[in-house]
């Protein structure tokens, strides 16, 4: 059971408990409605109850029952969203003991994979032919890509648990945007993809962790470099806003239908979660990406429209009121 599906149970019951009182309500209102007639009828005698020739004793029954079968229903719905709240809760529990347990298992035959191919592909162990220089090449590239995978899942695991420890200091955002751009270099390449950056000289300084803020517009220039065509270039935009820095990343993509992107943001979430889809990824980079700008205390939020493109903005906040340095 995911996030998503647990929420949509919940607000089911919710509806139906709300129902549930209502009929309640009723009830008890009919009960005291009925014996006020009853009770009026008896003391002005000159007055017909209009109830007399009517069976009380069956109308009274028939509305505690249907209260009493509200109760139950109401009761029953109560500790289904319980059970339904204890199950998501373990399984996001084994989920994070399975992380724990499997990124040292993972990430330590990893180093001397690309310990080893780094030194082959460099002639270090001896000259090796251009088909071999290629191989070796895509075996680095790969255990690359695995290893970012691994970092991720080490990431979401101890930022679950409140554990991440940020270092900020005073820093550029210039300096983060370039060093983001020399990393996700090979992938552009391959795809013949640019990044037309418009960033302005005169930016303030801001309070961050260099190390995380560039991981977190990593990950979202790899998710606009993923979902736009080949060949196709992503703009990366950084101005100065009202005490803070807007970054705005826009490609020319496939776009976000409307209602997924409340669920954008969401660990492990894909827009195309079938077997067959086109496109690769884990479903972490932008649950990343907002777990690091929220910790920055910035935002992040996306626009999109299907077939036409994607905008990601992050805002984060400049200290001293956007002085610059």
């Amino acid at each position: 059971m995911d996030e998503k599906s647990l929420n949509l149970r919940k607000e089911t019951y919710t509806k139906r408990m709300v129902t549930d009182t209502i009929l309640l309500i009723t009830g008890i209102i009919c009960i005291v409605f009925l014996s006020l007639i009853t009770d009026l009828s008896s003391i002005f005698s000159d007055t017909t109850c209009p109830l007399e020739d009517w069976t009380m004793g069956q109308i009274l029954i028939t509305i505690s029952l249907i209260m009493i079968a509200s109760l139950i229903f109401a009761y029953r719905r109560y500790h289904d969203i319980k059970d339904a709240i204890k199950e998501f809760n373990s399984i996001n529990a084994i989920k994070e003991e399975f992380i724990a347990n499997l990124r040292h298992e993972l990430k330590t035959p990893l180093v001397p994979i690309r310990g080893y191919s780094e030194i082959l592909y460099d002639g270090s162990l001896g000259e090796i032919n251009k088909k071999q220089k290629e191989a070796l090449k895509k075996m680095f590239d790969s255990s690359e890509k695995l290893e970012r995978l691994i970092d991720s899942l080490i990431f979401i695991s101890v930022a679950r648990s409140g554990d991440i420890e940020y270092t900020f200091t005073t820093l550029k955002i210039n300096d983060v945007a370039t060093g983001a751009i020399v990393d996700i270099a090979d992938q552009l390449s391959q795809r013949e993809q640019e990044i037309d950056i418009d960033i302005r000289s005169d930016l303030p300084y801001i309070e961050g962790d260099r190390k995380y803020l560039k991981e977190a517009l990593i990950q979202i220039l790899e998710n606009a470099s993923k979902f736009s065509p080949n060949g196709q270039k992503i703009q990366l935009i950084i101005h100065e806003g009202y005490k803070s820095l807007h970054i705005k990343v826009i490609d020319r993509g496939i776009g976000i239908p409307e209602e997924e992107l409340d669920n954008i943001f969401a660990r492990f979430y894909q827009i195309d979660g079938s077997k067959t889809r086109r496109y690769g990824g884990n479903g972490l980079g932008l649950h990343i990406a907002r777990t690091i700008v929220e910790a920055h205390r910035g935002n992040i939020w996306i626009e999109s429209e299907p077939e036409i493109g994607t905008t990601v903005h992050v805002r984060l906040p400049t200290p001293n009121h956007g002085v610059k340095k």
